[in-house]
């Protein structure tokens, strides 16, 4: 300990030293030393002797700063390291002083040195850029003043004094001015006007020198470009352009590329094109000009006959400001082409025209005319068709269309004409106008039949009033002249086709006189009437009326109204028979007929005879044998009627057969009678004749059986006969009937008329349907002289085929009956040229064929031809007599003439009289235009009927000549008439606007020209002829220059400079005068007004403004607002502002400037630390061209405020602090500093917490870090120390700085288990090399103190609980040495070892090293291996038994017993005892019977093994009872053994008993039923005296064992740590589950003296509760021994509580086991 005293004495010493001097140290040193220059002899000065210094590791350290300078290890001396620059050190801070720190260690103490740099001039002046441009104005005023931007010089003091010079210049001085911040402000002034055509660029040298010796310098370049005023205005090099253009010219086509120059440059030479503000909208439409080239495209459609020339006036705009302008005129010519058709108009239409008109008759006046001039508008007309129509020309575009054939309206009812224009042009031009000429009929055709004879079929019996057919006579007239009203001419039937004499047809049909509908007056019998014959004429409603005739043949239909009706014999006597209608069935009667038995078949025995009053089918008969139905001995003709037999006649067929038959005709529906027939069966031939010949002469109702044969016979004979004649005659009048047919088919007739077409078959067929045939036959061919026609040949009436009629005949009309007639056919056929008899009506009427009219028209056709013969005589002579005149009247009349003026005698000049005016129908038609006159209709004259305005009507055109045609009618002539309008001075020139402004430059030269939109007068010639005179003014005068083509051009000359000052507006009057008489003016004023020039800059109102602003200030605060005034205006006087220059220049970042109100507002933080003076230069610029500048500065003073808290830095830091570190020792040093200033910058330090650690300030600044208390690592291991400062503000900031200190660690805890006992459960046969458990021991120590190694120490098992003596616990476990896992060494047997207890000791690797022990108790956990193995009785003799597996089923043995017959139930027999090696669950038994399985007399108890009578035993139970026995343990998987017993039934007790006595010295293998009676009472009655023996054993050890738990549960035990906390239940359940218990008891209790232990009662190590552990006591760590991964090594199978007949010792707990930690269940029991 003396040897420690030295240092110390001498670090006293020093400090005394140390306070002495002053406590600092002083260096200066210059900048730009070499490195090793000795700055000082640091060592010596602070009084360190060279030993210290090695010792104590003398070292420096910089604040804030890169130091530059060390400490030499060899000499102590303090020598420059690196470059020293003051600038960079310091920056313009004076003086530059380095603040260092000198530590010293063992023990840790601080010194400072500051260490002063001074200057050297090293730093040349630097401007911020080698080369500043400047664009001024050619304009600029001498005396301008443009702000530079001065050099800076990093040096300080007389180094940094600039001064500045400039290059030799005319134009331009230096004026350097001194701010009171000793900073100067450099300008450029402008000394002589500049003049950009001299020099247009300046290049000057500004030199800035400092104040060092020698004196360094810095240039800067300065160009200056003077810009240029726009004083010249564009020119183009033509003033008039012209230009010719097809009007068909495709969009976008260039026209013309325009080019002006101007001689300015830069934007005052940019030059724009544009349309003239006089152009017109609509011209701005049909063209666009492009801004930047100057080519004018088409972007619209050029018609020439809309507009043939265009005069665009050009305006060439340069960009300057003002702009200035050129002028040109661009005169467009249109050139015609062909792109306009001919365009045909109809003036005047007299339609209809009638089909009599003659030929030259007027139809139409047309107009022709085309928009095109010259060849293009030339066109020639013609008309197609050609015929009928032609085209007349009557004047220039003038056109009559004429009739030069005959019409006929019924052939063509209607024209379309087509007039066909075509111009000149190439290609032409084609143009059309269709005119539709209807034709007017004339009453000229009769109505006529579609055929000369009608045949109408119709059924007898209709209806009356049912319609027969419908008739149409055609007539081609229309209207009243194709009206057709029908009538019935007399007819009628009569002679001896009919029954009642001749009769009227109008008595049996009737005609609808409009539609021609044929009605029946009455029902029609065909029986009565077959044909009716009559005619029908067809009359029209024309003047005078045509007619027609046509004949009509009424066929009637016969239908099936009539029955078959049954004829008599041949006789003609009586006979009884009847007929009726096929619907009411056959009726019944009598005839008779004979045949003999044994006639062959075929042979005919009678025949029927029936008639049909009807014809044809209806007539057509056939029989049917209605009875018998079944197949019988006769049968029918079914046409003939005859009866035959149908086979040989048997006598089996009886004597007399009756046969019913029908007779049915074939009408629909069909009609029927009925005949009886009797034919009596007789023996011979000759026996039937004389039965006949005995009945001829008798008056019987029919033939009997006896009579008439040969009256039958003769009659049958005369019968045949007459029927062959008839069919002789039948056939000769049909084959003759087929011969004139054929003959009258093939053989010409002239009178019949038949259609075109071959010829088709008329079938008539029983459907009754009728096929077409083209061929339309008038003639019918009628059988006469029969007695009824059954068929009828005739061609019915069809449509005829489609196409057109023939041209020589009358085209067929549709000739259906029932069909109405429509529209006639229009077909375009050839017209052929007819001469003009034809073409009259009459002429016409009778050359056509087949057209002839009937009588009753043709007188009044002759009396209309005959009266229009004399218009037509007028017409021609009218004709002539305008030929001879020159077929053209010409009036002149002057505009504006009043209304009712007569123009001329238009009547008269045309030799028309008064009667012709009136009846002719004299009217006029204007061609185009509103004629403004009328034709008179009194007079004939033309007047003027409204306001006549040529200028309306003609415009600009001269002469103005308005064509007129003049229409009279019948017939139809056209005359043209020309009136010239006149023109008189009625309009005044007339301006486009009444006002008009300019905008001139006030800079504009005299000379320049302002073109003006000209006076229009709508007149013509010397109306028209305009002069302009100008109000009086100096400065202006108006030029007028004409054009080639008499077009004027006006220009606003300026003849005096203009001056804005004196004259800003000027307002000037144009007036226009005429050439009438009198002259009339028209005026516009023009105002022009004078633009500025920029001659004016901004100025300020002050030259330099000051601020003063806290550096707190937020964004967006204002500043300052600074103004500038302009003297000129509009776009000159509007100011922007701009902030060009900053020092520093980091301080754009800072501030901005709003360029409309020149507000200067913070964009930035402000920071009195970094920045505490701000310089702005502030640009005020006009928005002329070019922009004129004013300049002014803003100093900015910043004001500091408390914003900056104090900072807190370690310069040094000594740790870890040994936890055995003495009081004082020095941990960090530390440096405070706040960069506020004054009150703002003193702070003061504290340290938190207080304790252990504390701060000693070793000077301004400087703190050290000191130890005040004792460590100890494992409490507080590491210690947070905060630093805090607080500076002197308003309020006060604070800072502060967190230190870590760490603790290091000393060897002075030994490691310590969690727990002194350690109890862990294994279960038995377990494998090899398993996990037990993990110890754990802590040493709060750390690194190799706290590294811990386990080991076991020696410890065994012996006694008595072990078979083979004692032996050493390391045969059994071993620990790992690192992790403390405890592992098995061999598998245990809880048969052989139950609990196993030793030592594991902890050792730590520190120096000494330290160490810990801990007792750990192994309890082995009983697994079921052992199977129940059955007891021999009480005697202890041999007995046969088995015990096995409880899978291998049960096993065989024998055990006897004996019951008597009679014993109640519940009676014990015999007790089966078992015992198993295991214990708890798995040594609790349970019996079972397993044979018999049915309901027998015996039961075994389950757990007490007793085999008792389940009822009343019987005889019918037999002698003997074999019961198989199931002893079976609780364990998982159970294990079980087998008894078989025989139970012997016997008569009574006493029997019974007596073969015990007798058996009871018998050895032999058992029980046997006859021996044994006493020896077993004997041994069942001392069996009973040691149960309650035990019992009472067992529960005396029972209390004595729960008196001795309480008593060492609640005794003291000073031995036994227990923790804190109250004590919770462990609980033992069938699931094993043990809660947690805090209370941690070391004792355990353990029955001793008994066999096995079936409960061990003990605390399991369980994890403490969550929280930190006691300041005082060592934490407890987790505990679980079983935290190793792999099985759990407690039982899972579910263990039930123990039955009171358990076996265990103890029938509280039943044999219950640990279990891990889990819910609560079952039986609990109170855990220590």
């Amino acid at each position: 300990m003396g040897a420690c005293w030295g240092p110390v004495v001498r670090v006293l010493v020093l400090q005394a030293a140390w306070a002495v001097v002053g406590g600092q140290v002083r260096y200066s040193v210059p900048e730009e030393a070499k490195a090793g220059t000795v700055v000082g002899r640091l060592a010596q000065d602070l009084g360190l002797e060279a030993v210290d210094r090695e010792a104590r590791r003398l070292r420096l350290v910089a604040q804030g700063r890169r130091a530059s300078v060390e400490v030499s290890g060899a000499s102590g001396a303090l020598v420059v390291s690196s470059r020293l620059d003051r600038e960079e050190l310091c920056g313009k801070s004076a003086p530059c002083a380095l603040r260092l720190e000198v530590l010293v260690e063992r023990p840790l103490r601080v010194f400072h040195v500051e260490l002063e740099v001074t200057d050297i001039n090293d730093n040349a002046p630097l401007f911020p850029m080698n080369e500043e441009a400047f664009t001024i104005a050619e304009l600029s005023l001498p005396g301008s003043r443009f702000p530079l931007e001065g050099a800076s010089d990093a040096d300080i003091g007389a180094n940094a004094q600039l001064s500045y010079t400039l290059s030799p210049s005319e134009h331009f001085t230096l004026d350097v001015k001194s701010s009171d911040l000793n900073r100067n402000s450099l300008f450029l002034v402008l000394a002589k006007p500049l003049d950009r055509e001299t020099v247009p660029v300046h290049r000057l040298v500004v030199t800035a020198s400092d104040g060092g010796r020698p004196s360094l310098t810095g240039t800067m370049e300065v160009v200056i470009s003077v810009l240029d005023a726009n004083d010249n205005a564009p020119q183009f090099n033509q003033s008039v352009y012209k230009v010719k253009i097809l009007e068909g010219s495709e969009l976008g086509t260039l026209i013309i590329k325009l080019s002006a120059t101007d001689l300015d440059e830069g934007i005052n030479s940019d030059i724009i094109y544009l349309f003239s503000k006089r152009v017109a909208a609509r011209v701005k439409e049909m063209f666009s000009i492009d801004e930047n080239k100057g080519e004018i495209r088409l972007q619209g459609k050029l018609d020439y006959e809309e507009m043939d020339s265009y005069e665009i006036t050009i305006e060439a705009r340069d960009k300057g400001s003002p702009p200035l302008s050129g002028h040109c005129s661009v005169e467009l010519e249109v050139v015609d082409v062909n792109d306009n058709a001919p365009e045909v108009w109809v003036t005047s239409l007299s339609v209809p025209v009638p089909e009599d008109a003659a030929v030259g008759t007027v139809v139409a006046l047309l107009s022709v005319s085309d928009r095109d001039s010259g060849a293009n508008g030339r066109v020639r007309c013609a008309v197609w068709p050609s015929s009928p129509f032609g085209l007349v020309a009557t004047f220039a575009g003038s056109y009559s269309l004429v009739l030069r054939e005959a019409l006929d309206r019924e052939r063509v009812s209607e024209y379309e004409v087509e007039v066909r224009a075509e111009d000149g042009g190439a290609p032409p031009l084609r143009g059309s106008r269709g005119v539709r000429v209807p034709v007017s009929d004339v009453n000229d055709n009769a109505p006529a039949f579609a055929q000369a004879v009608y045949t109408v079929l119709a059924r007898e019996n209709n209806a009356a009033g049912a319609e027969l057919a419908r008739l149409w006579a055609r007539d081609p007239d229309e209207a009243g002249n194709g009206r057709v009203s029908y009538s019935v001419a007399e007819g009628g039937v009569g002679g001896a086709a009919s029954v009642a004499g001749w009769r009227p047809a109008s008595s049996y049909v009737s005609v609808d006189a409009e539609s021609g509908r044929l009605w029946a007056l009455q029902p029609l019998d065909y029986e009565e009437l077959q044909v009716l014959q009559f005619e029908v004429r067809a009359v029209d409603a024309g003047e005078p009326p045509l007619c027609g005739n046509a004949t009509v043949q009424v066929f009637v239909v016969d239908e099936n109204d009539n029955a078959p009706a049954l004829l008599p014999p041949a006789g003609g006597g009586p006979w009884a028979g009847a007929s009726g209608e096929a619907a009411s069935g056959p009726g019944s009667g009598a005839l008779w007929a004979w045949a003999a038995w044994g006639a062959p078949a075929g042979q005919v025995v009678a025949k029927i005879r029936a008639v049909d009053a009807d014809s044809g089918y209806n007539a057509w008969l056939r029989y049917e044998l209605w009875e018998p139905r079944e197949k019988g001995p006769f049968r029918v003709g079914l046409y003939s009627g005859e009866v035959s037999t149908a086979r040989a006649l048997e006598e089996a067929d009886g004597p007399r057969q009756r046969l019913v038959i029908v007779v049915r005709d074939h009408g629909e529906p069909a009609r029927s009678a009925t005949a009886t027939l009797s034919v009596s069966l007789v023996e011979g031939a000759e026996a039937a004749l004389a039965a006949a010949g005995s009945s001829s002469s008798s008056s019987g109702a029919g033939l009997r059986p006896a009579e008439g044969g040969a009256a039958a016979a003769a009659t049958t004979t005369t019968t045949n006969v007459w029927l062959v004649v008839a069919i002789c005659a039948v056939s000769s009048l049909f084959l003759l009937a087929v011969v004139l047919y054929g003959a009258s088919r093939w053989a010409p007739r002239a009178a019949v008329l038949s259609g075109p077409g071959p010829a088709t078959l008329v079938c008539a067929s029983e459907v009754g349907s009728w096929s077409y045939s083209q061929r339309q036959s008038r003639s019918l061919c009628v059988a006469e002289g029969a007695g009824k026609s059954d068929l009828m040949v005739f061609s019915p009436n069809f449509p005829p085929p489609p196409g057109p009629a023939a041209k020589e005949t009358q085209p067929e009309p549709p000739a259906l009956l029932d069909t109405v007639s429509g529209p006639p056919f229009l077909a375009l056929v050839a017209l052929l040229p007819l001469v003009a008899l034809v073409a009259s009506p009459v002429g016409r009427r009778w050359w056509e064929p087949g057209s002839a009219p009937e009588a009753c028209g043709q007188a009044a056709a002759a009396a209309a031809m005959g009266a229009c013969w004399g218009p037509v005589v007028r017409v021609l002579v009218l004709q002539a007599a305008w030929a001879v005149v020159g077929g053209q009247v010409r009036y002149s009349v002057p505009e504006e003439a009043k209304a009712g003026t007569v123009v001329g005698r238009l009547a008269q000049d045309l030799g028309l009289e008064a009667v012709d005016r009136e009846a002719r129908r004299l009217r006029l038609v204007a061609q185009g235009r509103r004629a403004s006159v009328e034709v008179s209709g009194a007079s004939g004259a033309l007047v003027v009927s409204s306001r006549l305005d040529r200028e309306e009507l003609c415009g600009k055109s001269a002469p103005c000549a308005l064509r007129l045609e003049v229409l009279v009618e019948r017939p139809l002539r056209v005359f043209h008439v020309e009136l010239e309008v006149t023109d008189i001075n009625d309009n005044a020139p007339l301006f486009p606007a009444a006002r008009k402004n300019l905008s001139l430059s006030e800079n504009s030269p005299p000379g320049s020209r302002f073109p003006l939109e000209g006076a229009s007068d709508a007149d013509i010639g010397a109306n028209a002829q305009l002069s302009y005179t100008l109000s009086s003014t100096e400065q202006f005068s108006l030029d007028l220059q004409k054009a080639e083509e008499d077009d004027e051009s006006l220009f606003l000359v300026l003849a005096k400079p203009l001056d804005r000052e004196t004259v800003p507006v000027h307002r000037l009057v144009v007036t226009a005068s005429d050439g009438g008489r009198p002259s009339l003016t028209g005026t516009m004023e023009v105002v022009i007004s004078v633009l500025d020039v920029n001659d004016n800059a901004p100025q300020f109102n002050q030259s330099v403004y000051r601020v003063q602003l806290p550096e707190n200030a937020e964004r967006g605060s204002l500043v300052i607002r600074v103004n500038a005034a302009d003297l000129d205006e509009g776009t000159n006087g509007n100011i922007s502002y701009a902030l060009q220059q900053l020092f520093p220049q980091d301080g754009r970042d800072v501030f901005g400037i709003n360029r409309r109100s020149g507000e200067i507002r913070l964009s930035g933080d402000l920071d009195f630390e970094d920045v505490g003076l701000y310089r702005l230069q502030v640009d005020a610029s006009d928005q002329g061209n070019p922009p004129l500048s004013g300049h002014c500065k803003v100093v900015l003073e910043v004001v500091d405020v408390n914003d900056n808290a104090p900072e807190v830095w370690v310069t040094s830091l000594s740790v870890p602090v040994p936890e055995d570190a003495a009081v004082g020792t020095v941990v960090a040093l530390l440096s405070v500093s706040d960069r506020d200033s004054g009150a703002n910058g003193r702070v003061r330090c504290a340290v938190w917490p207080s304790s252990p650690f504390g701060l000693v300030a070793t000077f301004a600044g400087s703190y050290s870090l000191v130890l005040r208390e004792a460590l100890d690592r494992e409490r507080v291991s590491e210690y947070e120390v905060e630093v805090r400062a607080e500076d002197g503000g308003a309020p006060p900031l604070r800072g502060s700085r967190g230190v870590r200190v760490p603790v290091s660690d000393v060897n002075d805890n030994a490691p310590a288990f969690a727990q002194a006992v350690y109890t862990v459960l294994a279960r038995e046969n377990n494998a090899a090399g398993a996990e037990l458990a993990r110890l754990w021991a802590r040493d709060p120590d750390e690194a190799g103190n706290g590294r811990v190694s386990y080991s076991v120490a020696e410890g065994g098992v012996g006694g008595a609980a072990s078979v083979a003596g004692w032996r050493p616990a390391s045969s059994y476990v071993s620990v790992d040495a690192e992790s403390g896992r405890l592992w098995a060494l061999q598998p245990l047997d809880y048969e052989e070892l139950q609990v196993l207890q030793f030592e594991v000791r902890a050792v730590d690797a520190g120096e000494p090293p330290l160490c810990g022990n801990a007792t750990v108790q192994v309890f082995v956990v009983d697994e079921n291996d052992n199977a129940p193995a059955l007891l021999p009785p009480a005697g202890g003799g041999p007995w046969a038994g088995a015990s096995g597996e409880a899978a291998s089923g049960p096993g065989s043995g024998a055990l006897w017993a004996w019951a008597a017959w009679g014993a109640p139930a519940g009676q014990v027999v015999a007790k089966i005892r078992a015992v198993d090696a295991d214990s708890g669950y798995n040594a609790w038994l349970r019996y079972e019977l397993w044979e018999p399985r049915e309901k027998g007399p015996f039961r075994v108890g389950l757990y007490s093994g007793e085999v008792s009578t389940a009822r009343a035993l019987e005889e019918a139970d037999g002698p003997r009872q074999r019961l198989v026995i199931v002893v079976r343990d609780h364990g998982e998987p159970a294990r079980s053994a087998t008894a078989t017993l025989s139970v012997s039934l016997v008569e009574g007790a006493e029997a019974a008993l007596a073969a015990a006595g007798s058996s009871s010295s018998s050895s032999g293998a058992g029980l046997r039923p006859a021996e044994g009676g006493a020896a077993a009472a004997t041994t069942t009655t001392t069996t009973n005296v040691w149960l309650v023996v035990a019992i009472c054993a067992v529960s005396s050890l029972f209390l004595l064992a729960v008196v001795l738990y309480g008593a060492s549960r609640w005794a003291p035990r000073a031995a036994v740590l227990s923790g804190p906390g109250p004590a919770t239940l462990v609980c033992a359940s069938e699931v094993g589950s043990w809660s947690y218990s805090q209370r941690q008891s070391r004792s355990l209790c353990v029955a001793e003296g008994a066999g096995k232990s079936d409960l061990m009662v003990f605390s399991p190590n369980f994890p403490p509760p969550p929280g930190p552990a006691a300041k005082e006591t060592q934490p407890e760590p987790p505990a679980l021994l079983d935290t190793v991964s792999g099985p759990p090594f407690l039982a899972s199978r579910p263990l039930s509580p123990l039955s009171p007949l358990s076996p265990s010792p103890w029938a509280g707990a039943g044999g219950s086991r640990a279990q891990p930690p889990g819910p609560a269940g079952g039986g609990c029991l109170a855990g220590a």
